[in-house]
């Protein structure tokens, strides 16, 4: 069985005004790989996966990364990889100007998803 092992990212990405969307690129058991455009403003609110890694991969615009409820902010640019592992809080705000996107890859696929209450 023949499957598909390269992506172009920029193809996934997808704006919306009221919220970041969350746009899966490929899963599979082992990961989810999704490209998320957070818009300059929005956030990805704080959350924590309880059974996985969460990375990021951020390929363009700015903002800011945040480790856990009222920690001090991290600056997200191109190039920079943000790594949450099993459990640990995270959230980001787009700072710039312009749609920061990046590339998260959730492993395993079936991590779970916690809002912070």
């Amino acid at each position: 069985m023949h499957q598909q092992r390269t992506f172009d990212s920029h193809r996934f990405f997808r704006s919306d005004p009221t919220e970041p969307p969350r746009v899966v690129i490929t899963a599979s058991e082992d990961a989810a790989v999704v490209c998320w455009q957070v818009e300059p403003g929005q956030r990805i609110g704080m959350h924590r996966h309880p059974a996985g890694q969460d990375t990021w991969i951020v390929l363009s615009g700015e903002g800011e990364y945040f480790t856990h409820p009222g920690a001090a902010p991290q600056r997200l640019r191109p190039g920079m990889v943000a790594v949450a592992a099993t459990g640990d809080w995270h959230s980001a705000l787009n700072t710039g100007t312009v749609p920061l996107k990046f590339v998260s890859v959730v492993s395993p696929a079936e991590s779970g998803f916690e809002p912070l209450p």
